[in-house]
C-alpha cells in the first residue's frame, strides 16, 4: 500500500522513533534511506515489525494471526498516530486490523501536539472483546495528553497496558 502524502510526516516520526533498533541499520546509507523515506517509499510498519522483533527476540513472520513469533507465540506490531475524529470531538489513537491476531499486540503511538510517543503491550485477553467491526481506541485529551482516566465508564481502559519504553513494548511476554 502506497503511502498518502498526508501521512508521509507522521510516518517518518514513527521511523525516526524506532530506526536505532533496525536490524544492521548501521549498515546502509543515511542519506539514501531518508530519501527513500521522504519519498514515501519505504513501508515504515514493515521496518517496525523487523525492528520490535530485533529487539524482543522475535521472527517476523507476517501471517494474519500476527507480524511476529516467538517460542510458538504469536503477536502483532502497530503503528498508530493520534487524530480527531467525531466531528472534533475525540481525539484519539485507533488500532485497527485486530480481530484475527490471536496474540499480544505492542503498538507504537504518536501525538503530534506534544510530539511524544506512547507504548502499549495489549494482550490477548484484553482485545479479544473488541468487536469485528471497531477498533481499539487509545484517548487523549483535546491538547494531546494522555486521557489515562475515563471521563465516563469504558469496558476497558485500554492506557492499564502502557509500558514506559520500546524496550519494555517489545519485550512483554
Amino acid at each position: 500500500m502506497a503511502t498518502k502524502l498526508q501521512n508521509l510526516a507522521l510516518e517518518i516520526a514513527h521511523y525516526n522513533n524506532f530506526e536505532k533498533y533496525i536490524p544492521n541499520i548501521d549498515q546502509y546509507c543515511k542519506e539514501t534511506l531518508r530519501h527513500i523515506l521522504n519519498l514515501g517509499g519505504s513501508q515504515v510498519s514493515t521496518l517496525f515489525e523487523h525492528a520490535v522483533a530485533q529487539e524482543g527476540g522475535h521472527q517476523v513472520v507476517s501471517l494474519d494471526k500476527g507480524d511476529l513469533e516467538r517460542n510458538g507465540v504469536y503477536s502483532d506490531a502497530k503503528l498508530s498516530s493520534v487524530r480527531t475524529s467525531s466531528y472534533g470531538t475525540v481525539y484519539s489513537a485507533p488500532i485497527r486490523d485486530t480481530q484475527n491476531k490471536v496474540g499480544t499486540i505492542r503498538a507504537q503511538i504518536y501525538e503530534r501536539k506534544q510530539n511524544k510517543f506512547y507504548y502499549f503491550a495489549i494482550p490477548f485477553t484484553a482485545h479479544q472483546i473488541v468487536p469485528k467491526t471497531s477498533n481499539i481506541d487509545i484517548p487523549f485529551e483535546m491538547d494531546g495528553t494522555p486521557k489515562r482516566i475515563p471521563s465516563r465508564p469504558v469496558k476497558m481502559n485500554w492506557w492499564k497496558y502502557e509500558v514506559k519504553t520500546f524496550q519494555d513494548m517489545a519485550n512483554v511476554h
